[in-house]
Parts: C-alpha cells; structure tokens; sequence
C-alpha cells in the first residue's frame, strides 16, 4: 500500500465526503474506484487493449511478428 497526499478545492472535497457517506465508505476507497472505474474506459478507448484486452496471447503473437519483421528490414 502506498500512501500519497492529495491537494483538493473545497468543492471537490465536499463532493468526495458526501459520496464517501452517501456509499457508506472512506474517502481512499472512493478514490480507489475513481481510479479503477476511468482505467476501465481508457481500456475501452483504447483499440488495441480494447480490442484483445482478455486475450493477451494474441498481443504477444502480434508483438512477436512485428519484432521478427523489424528485424528482416534492419538486417
């Protein structure tokens, strides 16, 4: 567990208590989802995560050719 300090207006700290209390949780496991919820659409946003996001394999297959390719037209 890492600890950091975070600076927040007023407002954006009101906002985090009230849903902190509305949630029934603490002000870190609010952020914590904050956190998981925007790498959730950045993952879908992102085409090629997106895309072959459950299945690695085939990101490691594409990966290894383009490696093997890049080396045909250096050499």
């Amino acid at each position: 567990m890492e600890t950091i300090e975070l600076e927040l207006d007023q407002l954006t700290f009101e906002r985090a208590k009230v849903l902190a209390k509305v949630n029934q949780v603490n002000i870190n496991e609010i952020i914590t989802e904050v956190i998981k919820r925007l790498s959730d659409i950045q993952e879908k946003k992102d085409p090629l995560m997106g895309l072959y996001g459950d299945i690695p394999e085939i990101v490691d297959e594409i990966l290894a050719e383009a490696m093997v390719n890049r080396q045909r037209n250096i050499g």
